[in-house]
């Protein structure tokens, strides 16, 4: 009797040691290899700074300044208009993204300095949400070497009411107006 049941232990340790194996072979061919995918290079300068590195803030301070006769001049004063560029040059990326940016005067204590115009150069449109300019660069654009360039102009108001923050700003000899502007970048996948 006992070599009965040894028998019939070792036929079903041999059937389950079979369906083990069945089934991790089923198993094995059911699975999806996802080693394939490729993960998309993202690497956005602004102005030459790598806001990947440094973050999404940096500071414009190379403006060319224009007096109210259309002179060039060296420093910002009241009634003097202001003009910078901003370039995003997509370097090294491999996929499509958007910008949000927002020029920042809400930190200064000057309120005479005003915002006239953001445009795109070159055919860049952008969308404009409150103080926020946006726009989307598809991988083509990306892919063809395109930079976004985009022009931004702004003036002193000269008014009387504004004396006190005029003095207060032009006091320093070195004095140097700088506009902090805050970037976000999002993969696009539309």
């Amino acid at each position: 009797m006992k070599k009965i049941l040894i028998a019939i232990s070792l036929v079903f340790l041999c059937f389950t040691i079979s369906q083990v194996a069945i089934s991790f072979g089923l198993f094995e061919t059911k699975i999806e290899d996802e080693s394939d995918l490729k993960i998309a290079k993202w690497h956005i300068f602004v102005n030459n700074y790598d806001l990947n590195q440094e973050g999404h803030t940096f500071y414009v301070d190379n403006i060319s300044y224009v007096d109210r006769n259309g002179n060039e001049v060296d420093k910002f004063s009241p009634g003097v208009t202001g003009s910078f560029l901003i370039v995003i040059d997509p370097k090294d990326t491999e996929v499509s993204f958007q910008y949000h940016f927002e020029l920042d005067l809400s930190d200064t204590s000057f309120e005479q300095i005003r915002i006239d115009s953001v445009e795109g150069l070159n055919g860049i449109q952008l969308e404009k949400q409150g103080n926020i300019y946006s726009r989307t660069m598809t991988l083509n654009e990306i892919e063809s070497g395109k930079k976004d360039t985009i022009k931004v102009t702004f003036h002193w108001e000269w008014d009387d009411k504004y004396n006190e923050s005029d003095s207060t700003l032009g006091q320093s000899v070195d004095s140097v107006f700088k506009i902090p502007i805050h970037m976000s970048f999002e993969q696009y996948t539309n």
